[in-house]
């Protein structure tokens, strides 16, 4: 009787043991498992449960969840540094360039035999580079603002035809310069829409100064309604814009000037996305024979 209690003790330690024994060689092995996983961490590797059990299974499920989390984080946090790194490539060149023609016009500056004439000009075009750099590091500390969320808007009813009709009118000079056809399409029945009187004029404007970059010799610009939208289409002939460009056109340093001699650094068109969608708007862009097409639309 009393062989007969130890061995049912005995029995019955080892039904408590073994499961105890077998779930802590799992959790082993699923210590293996990830460590195995952090070398190297962008290996796509998954934890498999060793023995089967409930628990443990749910352990792996959420294990591997984080893990799936963890690489997607890796690959964005990859990508923007990539993105970051050819941004501050693109600051330095855009920086650079007038930065070392000043200092070419300054040090000739320095040659007394100079004419007065000539040193005018020199003087001219130095102030000039002063005011296109100026203009980058504006362009770049109100585009932070923008995606820091530290740019008011006071929105209010606004009558865009009057408005489009005033900035298009600012413009008119540096069109005919250029010898830029302007067609305007403005209905003067869309109705007031609630939005940022600034914002507005900073849009019409950075879109304006697009299309005296990169349009031949035709602009049209339509403001209608439609299904309750206001629609406002800016086209224009270009041949410095491609179909691979409109993918990355509203990207941060991104221009169609590839090789940048321009000077411009192509900050435009971003801060132009950023405060149509800070209003509830839209921004698309599209290319066909030739004419390019941008279409910001407000309302619902």
């Amino acid at each position: 009787m009393h062989l007969a209690l130890v061995i049912t003790a005995a029995l019955t330690a080892a039904l408590f043991l073994i499961p105890y024994i077998l779930q802590r060689r799992s959790i082993m092995q699923v210590r293996k498992q990830l460590a195995e996983v952090d070398h190297p961490p962008t290996q796509h590797l998954n934890v498999k449960l060793p023995l089967p059990g409930r628990e443990m299974e749910q352990l792996v499920v959420a294990i591997n969840r984080q893990l799936d989390q963890r690489r997607k984080e890796q690959v964005t946090h990859q990508s923007r540094e990539l993105a970051i790194k050819q941004e501050i490539a693109n600051i330095s060149h855009d920086l650079r360039t007038p930065l070392t023609s000043m200092q070419g016009y300054a040090n000739l500056l320095k040659d007394p035999a100079i004419p007065i004439a000539e040193r005018q000009e020199y003087l001219d075009i130095i102030l000039h580079k002063m005011t296109v750099m100026n203009n980058i590091v504006e362009s770049f500390y109100e585009l932070s603002s923008l995606e820091s969320g530290d740019y008011p808007m006071d929105m209010q009813p606004l009558y865009l035809y009057s408005l489009l009709s005033e900035v298009i009118l600012a413009f008119h000079t540096d069109l005919v310069q250029k010898n830029i056809e302007v067609q305007l399409n403005l209905d003067e029945a869309v109705r007031t829409i609630w939005l940022d009187e600034k914002a507005m004029i900073r849009i019409f404007s950075n879109v304006l100064q697009n299309v005296l970059r990169y349009a031949k010799n035709r602009l049209a610009i339509s403001l209608f309604t439609e299904d309750h939208k206001v629609m406002i289409i800016f086209a224009n002939d270009t041949d410095h814009i491609h179909e691979q460009d409109l993918p990355k056109l509203f990207e941060r340093t991104y221009t169609s000037d590839h090789s940048r001699a321009s000077g411009q650094l192509g900050l435009g068109l971003s801060i132009v996305k950023q405060l149509v969608e800070k209003q509830g708007g839209s921004l698309g862009a599209a290319l066909a024979d030739g004419e390019f097409q941008l279409v910001l639309t407000f309302g619902e």
